[in-house]
């Protein structure tokens, strides 16, 4: 495999010879070349509840990872089994593989085991963040079953020259390092970024599984990772535009001990290489658009030091077109076809196994001012010939009066087993069947603005329920995985926001909360005690409190997240109990002219030093800080100079 120096190095040579490098076609506005396109989500999702990241969130998180920003900004849970180690979602009481994450468009979910590693995704990797809940199996395809994380990145046409560069620490031995160059003219804008994370993880815990809970230091855990971001887009005449991106890394870790084992030497290596390329046709009404990626991903995995290598690689390639068409006041329809096609090698099963998945779809959208939003898809996908389950989304958003609208959204959704499920040796299953279901939700959504206060709030209640949930399970000489389980999910979340201006002040209130309810409704064997039982790991209460404080270029935040008890054991016999973390954040950011700014933050994370497990006998850190400083530079470009 290719290091990722070196492909940085050919991405190089290749936007110096263009004087480009930068982002996605998503979310730009029209100009005069007539350049319009929004996300699929945006425009045929309606009565789904989004929730945009803030440019000013986005900023403290950019030298960690995309988990550490999904466990303290939303009310997803994240199972982390600690710092540096494996994070992974659950929506609403889905599994990890039924979360899609999206890096311009593209689905980077593995093709072995159907989910994406959150820790191994740094912020770094992203302008433009969004969460969006519920199934939307028909706009995204397989495994968009409990939600989507869409990362998206940003063009820089007309934004001249830009370069930001940040360093960060922390407890533990956590030294973190980032820089990026921009640059954007009327017709060109790229950007090419590189980014260094490491740490000890050398944290002290109370271990409570030995007698006399001693307290102890953590070992063979530390974490180090590199890569490389670069992009570039072209104008080409008035309605054109091209873009080429890529994004490269490198990860090594350590898999610390758990609470019961004396030691661990086992490591984990990790790299990957992603290229896409986009190209788009718009016109008044019309937008064509043509998209394909390269994904080439390595796992090594190191059970002891000294083991063999039990390599997995997985290679995947996506092909996809799509023709947009508006008309009339508030219309607009979107056909595509897309094409999947992956390939793995493991010791599990060293033959090669590939899998093809076409699918063809089509939304429609229709909006009548600000009081009324309906859509509708539709998504047909086969799988090496056999189709997978027929899926269709509908949803409507209607303003009832001062700020107060309703959304409704109902999906059938799906995800297919993954080459994992169905070729590894022994246990693997080729005749699984794709789990299918519904999904609905039922939402009211009030802004309001009086004076010095802004209100924000949303209510969600939500109910899916999965049918052929892929479970493994022993047999007789080995686990192999079966369609047996009927999961039901439901359940209540809300999030609320309140904000006072004072003068140059501005103070923010923030309420998240999330019931759950997710409980199996189908007996595994004769005397399976799991039926009408909260699903494992799937915390029934979670919220959390946050105020804010931003005077000039002064920013402080408090913040309190609570979760609540963990069942350990299918029959709810056992649980993790609940924990409440206390953190804190202080930033300020000045300018040094007018094309100079600094900032430097620091933060005070479990503040309480409170003891707790997020995964059972994985144990997380106390009390733990970290600090940084950021620098940009912006020349803007000549106004009298067009090119």
């Amino acid at each position: 495999m290719v290091p990722v120096r070196h492909a940085l190095l050919f991405v190089l040579a290749l936007c110096s010879g263009a004087n480009v490098c930068a982002q996605s076609l998503q979310d730009t506005i029209r100009l005069k070349e007539a350049e319009v396109v929004a996300t699929r989500q945006a425009l045929f999702g309606a009565g789904q509840k989004m929730q945009q990241v803030d440019s000013a969130t986005l900023q403290r998180y950019r030298v960690l990872s995309l988990g550490d920003l999904l466990t303290n900004e939303t009310p997803v849970f994240v199972k982390n089994y600690g710092p540096g180690s494996l994070a992974t979602t659950s929506f609403r009481g889905g599994s990890a593989n039924h979360t899609a994450v999206l890096w311009n468009g593209f689905n980077l979910n593995s093709p072995m085991n159907g989910m994406l590693d959150l820790s191994l995704v740094p912020m770094f990797a992203a302008d433009e963040v969004a969460v969006q809940y519920g199934g939307s199996s028909a706009l995204w395809g397989s495994g968009a079953v409990g939600g989507t994380i869409q990362l998206n990145t940003r063009a820089a046409f007309n934004e001249g020259f830009t370069a930001d560069a940040g360093v960060g620490f922390g407890s533990f031995g956590d030294a973190r390092q980032q820089g990026r160059l921009r640059f954007g003219n009327a017709r060109w804008a790229g950007s090419v970024g590189v980014y260094n994370a490491e740490a000890r993880n050398d944290f002290r815990y109370v271990n409570s599984e030995r007698t006399g809970r001693p307290e102890e230091v953590q070992s063979n855990a530390e974490f180090s990772r590199q890569g490389a971001i670069a992009e570039a887009h072209g104008r080409i005449g008035a309605h054109q535009r091209l873009s080429l991106r890529y994004w490269g890394q490198e990860s090594d870790r350590r898999i610390p001990p758990t609470l019961l084992q004396e030691q661990s030497t086992a490591r984990q290596a990790d790299a990957s290489h992603r290229f896409t390329g986009e190209w788009q046709h718009t016109g008044e009404r019309m937008l064509w658009m043509a998209r394909a990626a390269w994904f080439d991903e390595l796992l090594d995995w190191y059970g002891w030091e000294g083991a063999e290598v039990a390599a997995s690689h997985s290679q995947t390639a996506i092909a996809e077109a799509e023709a947009r068409r508006h008309w009339g006041k508030g219309h607009a329809l979107n056909v595509g076809v897309n094409n999947t096609w992956a390939r793995a090698t493991s010791d599990g099963y060293p033959d090669g196994p590939e899998q093809n998945r076409a699918a063809v779809y089509a939304a429609y959208t229709y909006t009548r001012g600000e009081r009324w939003n309906t859509s509708l898809a539709l998504r047909q996908e086969v799988i090496d010939g056999d189709a997978v389950p027929f899926t269709a989304q509908w949803g409507a958003e209607r303003g009832l009066w001062k700020g107060l609208s309703l959304k409704v959204n109902a999906a059938k959704v799906y995800r297919v087993p993954t080459l994992n499920d169905m070729f590894w040796r022994p246990g693997g299953n080729p005749d699984l069947r794709p789990e299918s279901g519904y999904s609905t939700d039922l939402g009211m959504a009030w802004k309001s603005a009086h004076g010095r206060f802004t209100w924000r709030s949303e209510v969600t209640g939500f109910s899916r329920l999965v049918d052929d949930w892929i479970i493994w399970l022993p047999g007789p000489a080995y686990w192999s995985p079966r369609n047996v389980q009927q999961v039901w999910s439901r359940g209540v979340e809300s999030d609320t926001e309140v904000r006072l201006r004072l003068g140059a002040t501005e103070i923010l209130l923030g309420l998240i909360t999330n019931h759950v309810v997710a409980t199996n409704r189908k007996a595994t064997s004769v005397n399976d005690a799991s039926v009408d039982k909260q699903l494992i790991y799937v915390p029934m209460y979670s919220g959390g409190v946050r105020t804010g404080l931003q005077w000039k270029g002064l920013t402080a935040s408090l913040s309190a997240h609570y979760t609540g008890y963990r069942y350990i054991a299918t029959d709810n016999s056992d649980f993790l109990d609940p924990f409440t973390l206390l953190n804190a954040a202080l930033g300020y950011r000045f300018a040094k002219g007018s094309r100079s700014t600094w900032s430097v933050f620091a933060s005070g994370n479990n503040l309480l030093a409170t003891e707790y497990q997020v995964m059972l006998n994985r144990p997380m850190p106390l009390r733990n800080f970290q600090a940084g400083i950021s620098l940009r530079f912006h020349e803007p470009l000549n106004a009298r100079d067009p090119r």
